[in-house]
């Protein structure tokens, strides 16, 4: 073999080592750059040279520098690092919305302890005037904490509104920097045809970082660059373009943001249905499943408080002998108009004890209307034909249709998401407490047999017979036995001349008889039962309870509220509605936390396994780093061997 031969193979060795060394080196400068992967010089042997005594090798030749990567590897780095930050940003919201519901300051469930306790206290004092202001501050303090709680819920959506603005933003630049990557990855690669490493690391750890913020999926195409897709298909990056994302006001709803694409002609196309994973679905998530029902269900004890503490406390009479007055303002349903002219639906309430706290979609469409769940989807039946006469009728709201709809006409009905920012207690003054019952009996001090009468109890105050004169009762009542079995109703407006009302009602002594409503409908909005066995000529009135300041029974069905089952459909009371919004907030915020754990736990491990494929072996490159230069000083020695057999070859030739 030549000398010249023994050059060129040497020489194509100490380069190849050099680039074998330059790659170990660049491996051990970059053993904590982020996103690194570990690169290797693969080399191969030059094609030999044919001779009449066979083939002769020619050396070594550098073929590409490779970088250790797993794309499957790759993508359940993405994935998991989505599944993770999803349920770890879920969880810090729930963790906070769990702490402030269920925590005995913040919460409401203490307050409504001590304004039934306050309740009580009355019905046991009602003429107290310190037992009757202390339920007026706690009335006050209730109202006051509903409102509060509901400010901090308010600022926690303010809170998810900014994490989606900063997201968006960060996704942009992402998007921005992942196009211009593949623009300088399609040069490099179209001018070296080989791939060039450090760019395409860089490009993957921005995706990586983007998939924290929402799920990513890519696809690579011919030319090196990779198209890049988010949640459930949005394409954010095809190529060198990147398509930008842009918060907007969610259609209806001037608290609640969005995300918006631009499409055809500008015209931005929501898209925050389609988000899913990262951070951003977690917030997201998070609103949607757990912070709106939960503002929905405080709202809903707020309205149940207030709606049924004021129709008990209207039937009552306050210390001035004036009827109850509303003891709280309560939130009316909201409509938000979707799609369509505002104003075209009216909302109200038809019965609270129906309520589920629930959102809903209702809209116009192939001429017909249908209500959805918001949340679910789930077709929820109505009754009625949507007038004013005649309204739909839908767990517990009723809905007038006050316009003639168009196809696609679309609003958001939320019977209760302002309950408890609304809630306020009205009464001026703790005199307006309503503690005794407006209407009272007695029997005539003349009667001879054993009948008694009960006090009475208000079921309908709008009935004329507590309306017609303030203060009265219009008419006052007479109940005359006629014999022991029988007895007539008067109108006892003037004692001295009752006026008949219905004759001949029959009694049993054995059961009693209630006084309203009588055999042919006479109904005066309350009740009264007489019972015994009451003598022909024996009375019983009823009156208007003038003067009765000591009188608690009202004020003990104030009181009983708070265990009476009113919610919820007559399944829970009051303090249990609240409960069931802690319990599920609770449950909501542990199963977020578990769902975390396992899914970084899942992380870890891919990460790992993404480690041990690319990730720098500092004990491994030391190794490769003797074995390089050994190689290296080893082709030095072949180059040094060719030039002392050329310099003998020098030698006898000169001589």
């Amino acid at each position: 073999m030549a000398s010249g031969d023994l050059f060129n193979i040497g020489t194509s060795g100490l380069l190849a080592f050099q680039r074998a060394l330059n790659t170990v080196s660049h491996n051990i400068a970059n053993v904590n750059t982020e996103g690194y992967s570990r690169q290797s010089v693969q080399l191969a042997t030059r094609p030999p040279q044919p001779t009449g005594y066979g083939f002769v090798g020619t050396g070594v030749e550098t073929v590409t520098i490779r970088r250790s990567y797993d794309a499957f590897v790759e993508t359940s780095v993405r994935s998991s690092t989505s599944a993770a930050a999803e349920f770890e940003a879920y969880h810090a919201l729930a963790s906070q919305l769990d702490n402030v519901v269920a925590d005995a300051d913040t919460g409401v469930n203490a307050s409504l302890q001590r304004f039934f306790d306050a309740v009580q206290d009355v019905a046991d004092t009602p003429a107290s005037p310190a037992a009757r202001e202390v339920m007026f501050n706690e009335a006050q303090l209730l109202a006051t904490q509903f409102n509060e709680l509901a400010s901090w819920v308010d600022s926690v959506r303010r809170q998810v509104n900014n994490e989606l603005q900063s997201g968006v933003s960060q996704l942009n630049q992402f998007s921005q920097a992942i196009a211009e990557l593949n623009e300088a990855i399609v040069i490099e690669q179209g001018r070296a045809n080989q791939p060039p490493n450090d760019l395409l690391d860089q490009r993957d750890t921005l995706i990586r970082q983007m998939s924290e913020l929402v799920s990513v999926t890519t696809l690579e195409q011919d030319d090196g660059s990779v198209n890049v897709m988010i949640g459930t298909g949005q394409t954010l990056v095809r190529g060198s373009t990147a398509t930008p994302l842009s918060v907007i006001q969610e259609a209806g709803d001037p608290g609640q943001l969005g995300v918006a694409v631009e499409g055809n002609g500008g015209v931005l196309v929501p898209v925050t249905k389609q988000l899913s994973g990262g951070r951003l679905g977690g917030v997201l998530n998070f609103r949607d499943h757990m912070l709106d029902p939960a503002s929905n269900s405080l709202g809903l004890v707020a309205i149940g408080l207030g709606h049924f503490v004021n129709e008990q406390h209207q039937r009552g009479m306050d210390l001035d002998g004036m009827l109850g007055q509303d003891f709280f303002s309560v939130a009316q349903p909201q409509v938000l108009t979707v799609a369509g002219t505002p104003g075209n639906v009216a909302v109200s309430f038809e019965d609270v004890a129906q309520l589920t706290g629930a959102d809903y979609k209702l809209q116009f469409d192939s001429g017909a209307w249908a209500l959805t769940n918001a949340l679910t989807g789930q077709n929820i039946p109505m009754t009625g034909s949507g007038t004013a006469a005649d309204p739909f009728i839908a767990e517990g709201v009723a809905i007038e249709i006050t316009a003639a709809p168009a196809n696609g006409d679309t609003y958001m009905v939320r019977p209760t998401r302002t309950g408890a920012a609304e809630i306020q207690m009205v009464l001026a003054n703790s005199r307006q407490i309503a503690a005794a019952a407006p209407v009272r009996s007695a029997a005539a001090t003349a009667n001879t047999g054993t009948g008694v009468i009960s006090p009475g109890t208000v079921v309908d105050i709008t009935n004329p017979a507590f309306q017609t004169v303030s203060g009265q009762l219009s008419p006052p009542v007479l109940v005359r036995f006629t014999s022991g079995t029988s007895y007539d109703l008067y109108d006892n407006s003037n004692p001295a001349s009752p006026v008949l009302l219905e004759a001949g009602i029959a009694y049993d002594p054995a059961t009693g008889a209630e006084v309203f409503p009588t055999p042919s409908g006479i109904d005066h909005g309350y009740r009264m039962s007489v019972n015994g066995a009451p003598a022909a000529g024996d009375e019983f009135n009823t009156e208007y309870n003038t003067g009765g300041i000591g009188d608690n029974r009202n004020a003990l069905l104030l009181a009983a509220l708070a265990t009476d089952d009113l919610m919820y459909g007559g399944s829970a009371s009051i303090a249990d509605s609240y409960n069931r919004l802690v319990a599920d907030v609770a449950t909501g915020t542990r199963q977020a936390e578990t769902n975390s754990l396992a899914k970084q736990r899942i992380l870890d491990q891919a990460t790992a396994t993404r480690e041990s494929i690319s990730g720098v072996n500092l004990d491994e490159e030391a190794a490769n780093l003797v074995r390089y230069q050994q190689a290296y000083q080893a082709a030095a020695q072949v180059i040094s061997t060719a030039n002392s057999l050329f310099d003998t070859l020098l030698n006898a030739v000169s001589r």
